[in-house]
C-alpha cells in the first residue's frame, strides 16, 4: 500500500506537470483552454502526465549534447512547467476533470501494487541501465553504439529514466511505466463510464473482455494484453502510445469528421512521441495523411515547427550515436569519422533473426508460421491470442451489429491495419512488440458493431454496475497476483537496486568485462559501469573529436566472422 501511495504522487506531480506544459505552450497546441479540448471525443486531461514525461525526455536529451543531465539545471528546469498551474486555477478545478475520481484513484492504487514484488528485466543490466549512466554522467559520445549494438537505440525512455533515478533506489523506473498503464486504463475509464458513444463503450468491453482472457487459456494465460513489465522495459510504453496516437486516426476515420487544429497538434505529438520510444511508430504517420489527405495544405501551414524540431534533434542524436538517422536502418546511415555500417547490420541481422522474422521473399506465411512457433513462448502466445480474438468477435457479434459493412473507411482501416501486421511480421514480431497492435486489432473491431443486436440486452449492457465489476476485475487481474499476498507489503518504498558484481579489463578490447564466477551468461549483465562491454567483444578505440569522446569500431577476427554468417 505504502509504494501505491508514494505512485500516487508520483502521477499527480506528472499530471500537473504536464497541464502546465500545455498552459504555457497553448499556440503550439493551437488551443485556448486547455479544460475544453477534446481529442477524438476524450478530454485532453487523460493525457496529461504524457506531456510531463515528454517534456523531461526532451530536455535530458538537449542537455545531454552538451553535458550529464545529473545537474541541478535540468532537475529546476524540468520542474518550471508546475509554476503554469497557479495561472490558470479558474479552469483547472472544474468539476468535469473529477468525474469517476474514486475509480480513477483506486485504479492507480491497484497498479501500484505491482511494485511489490517488481525487479529488474535482464535487458536492464544488459544495456539499459548502463546507457542511463552515460547519459547521466556525460555528454554524448559519439559512436557509443560501437560500443555495444543496442545503444544504438537510445530510445526517449533512456532519457526520462535516466532523469528519476533516486540514489541507488530505480523504483522510480517502475512508476514511469506504471504511468502510461494509468492512462491507459483512464481511457477506457472514460470510453465505458463517461462517453455517451456506443461504439466507444462496445470498444471498452471488448478490450476489457481481450484483457479478462489474458488471465486463461495454455500456461495460464497471456495473449498479448498489456503487461506490467519488469523494470528497465518500455514495450507496454511504446504500445498504449501506439495505441492512443492510432485511436484518434481511426475514431475520426469512422465518425466522418476532420482533424481540430487542436487534434491535429495532439496527434502529431503522440507518433513524435511513440516514434522516440521505438522507430515503428512512424507507421502512424499513413494513417495521419490518410486522416488530412482532403486538406493537407491547411494541416501542413499548421505550427507544426516545434514537432519538426524535435525530431530533427532526435534524428541528430541518432547520427551521433549510430551514424544513422533511423537504427538500424542501414541505408539511413551517412559517412562520418565514427561511422561503420556493419553495427546497423549487424543489430537489424541480429533483431529479425532472434525475433524470428517473416522473411516475406523467401518462405511461405506458413513456412514462416511454423518456424516462429518453434519458440514455445509464441507457441502459446499466439494460441491465446487467436482463441481470444475469437471469443471477443462472438461476443460482439451475439450482442451487437453493424450497419457500415463494406464502406470505404472500413476498406481502409482494414487496409491499414494489415499493413501495421505486416511491418510487425517482417521486423522484430516478438509478442512484447506487438501489444500495441493486438488491442488497436480489437478496437477496429469493434468499431464495425455500432447496434444492439437485441432490445433487452440495452439495459444489461448499460449497466454502470457490470461495466464496472467487468473494469474491476480487468485491472485487478494487471499486477500478478502475487504482490496482494501480505508477506510482499513492504513498510516503506521498495526499494529496486543493482547487483554488485566484480570486473575485469578486457585483454583485446577497450574496456571491461564482468569477471565470471559461475556462468559465462554472467558476461552478459554489465549493471553500472560504462566501461563494461557484454558480449561480442568488438575491438574498439576510443578518441577524441572537438572535446567529445568518439568510439571506432576496428576491423577484427570477431567482425569477419559474423559477415560470413549473414551470408550463410
Amino acid at each position: 500500500m505504502v509504494n501505491s501511495l508514494y505512485f500516487l504522487i508520483f502521477y499527480l506531480v506528472l499530471y500537473l506537470l504536464g497541464r502546465g506544459i500545455l498552459i504555457a505552450s497553448k499556440p503550439i497546441f493551437n488551443i485556448q483552454h486547455i479544460s475544453n479540448i477534446k481529442v477524438s471525443n476524450f478530454p485532453i486531461s487523460i493525457i496529461y502526465p504524457l506531456f510531463g514525461l515528454f517534456f523531461i525526455g526532451q530536455i535530458v536529451l538537449i542537455t545531454n549534447f552538451f553535458e550529464g543531465s545529473d545537474n541541478i539545471f535540468v532537475y529546476v528546469f524540468g520542474a518550471l512547467p508546475l509554476i503554469a498551474n497557479f495561472f490558470d486555477i479558474h479552469y483547472w478545478l472544474r468539476l468535469k476533470d473529477f468525474n469517476n475520481l474514486f475509480i480513477k484513484i483506486t485504479t492507480l492504487i491497484i497498479i501500484g501494487f505491482s511494485s511489490n514484488t517488481i525487479n529488474f528485466h535482464q535487458d536492464a543490466a544488459t544495456y539499459h541501465l548502463n546507457n542511463q549512466l552515460y547519459i547521466r554522467t556525460e555528454k554524448v559520445v559519439l559512436g557509443l553504439a560501437n560500443i555495444h549494438s543496442r545503444y544504438g537505440f537510445s530510445s526517449l525512455s533512456e532519457y526520462i529514466n535516466s532523469f528519476f533515478w533516486n540514489g541507488s533506489n530505480f523504483i522510480f523506473l517502475h512508476f514511469v511505466n506504471l504511468v502510461f498503464i494509468g492512462i491507459f486504463y483512464f481511457f477506457i475509464i472514460w470510453c465505458l463510464l463517461e462517453s455517451d458513444i456506443l461504439r466507444l463503450q462496445i470498444a471498452a468491453l471488448a478490450i476489457l473482455l481481450f484483457g479478462i482472457l489474458d488471465n486463461f487459456g495454455m500456461e495460464g494465460g497471456r495473449n498479448g494484453y498489456i503487461d506490467i513489465e519488469a523494470v528497465g522495459k518500455p514495450d507496454t510504453a511504446f504500445a498504449i502510445l501506439f495505441f492512443l496516437s492510432n485511436y484518434i486516426i481511426i475514431e475520426k476515420i469512422y465518425s466522418k469528421k476532420m482533424l481540430s487544429d487542436s487534434e491535429f497538434s495532439i496527434t502529431l505529438f503522440l507518433i513524435l512521441f511513440s516514434a522516440e520510444y521505438r522507430f515503428f511508430g512512424l507507421v502512424s504517420l499513413v494513417g495521419l495523411l490518410y486522416l488530412i489527405k482532403d486538406d493537407i495544405k491547411k494541416y501542413v501551414t499548421l505550427n507544426i515547427l516545434p514537432f519538426f524540431s524535435f525530431g530533427l534533434i532526435w534524428v541528430f542524436k541518432n547520427f551521433l550515436i549510430t551514424s544513422c538517422l533511423i537504427y538500424p536502418i542501414t541505408f539511413t546511415c551517412i559517412p562520418s569519422p565514427w561511422g561503420n555500417t556493419f553495427i546497423s547490420k549487424y543489430q537489424s541481422f541480429d533483431l529479425r533473426s532472434y525475433h524470428i522474422a517473416y522473411k516475406i521473399f523467401e518462405e511461405t506465411p506458413l513456412d514462416w508460421y511454423f518456424r516462429w512457433n518453434e519458440r514455445y513462448l509464441n507457441y502459446y502466445v499466439g494460441i491465446n491470442l487467436a482463441i481470444s480474438i475469437l471469443l471477443v468477435f462472438l461476443f460482439l457479434t451475439i450482442c451487437f451489429k453493424s450497419d457500415n459493412k463494406g464502406t470505404a473507411k472500413n476498406r481502409f482501416v482494414s487496409a491499414y491495419l494489415f499493413l501495421i501486421w505486416l511491418l510487425w511480421l517482417v521486423s522484430a514480431p516478438s509478442i512484447r512488440f506487438g501489444i500495441g497492435i493486438f488491442i488497436l486489432s480489437i478496437l477496429v473491431l469493434s468499431f464495425r458493431f455500432n447496434q444492439f443486436r437485441f432490445q433487452s440486452l440495452i439495459k444489461i449492457i448499460n449497466s454502470r454496475l457490470l461495466k464496472i465489476t467487468i473494469l474491476t476485475l480487468t485491472i485487478l487481474a494487471t499486477p500478478l497476483l502475487q504482490n496482494y499476498e501480505p508477506q510482499n507489503y513492504t513498510g516503506g518504498l521498495k526499494k529496486i537496486q543493482v547487483r554488485e558484481v566484480s570486473y575485469e579489463d578486457h585483454e583485446i578490447t577497450w574496456g571491461q568485462q564482468v569477471k565470471v564466477k559461475e556462468s559465462d551468461r554472467e558476461l552478459g549483465f554489465c549493471w553500472l559501469n560504462k566501461e563494461c562491454t557484454p558480449p561480442p567483444n568488438f575491438i574498439v578505440t576510443e578518441e577524441s573529436l572537438i572535446s567529445y569522446r568518439m568510439m571506432i569500431l576496428e576491423d577484427s577476427s570477431v567482425l569477419r566472422r559474423i559477415r560470413s554468417s549473414w551470408n550463410s
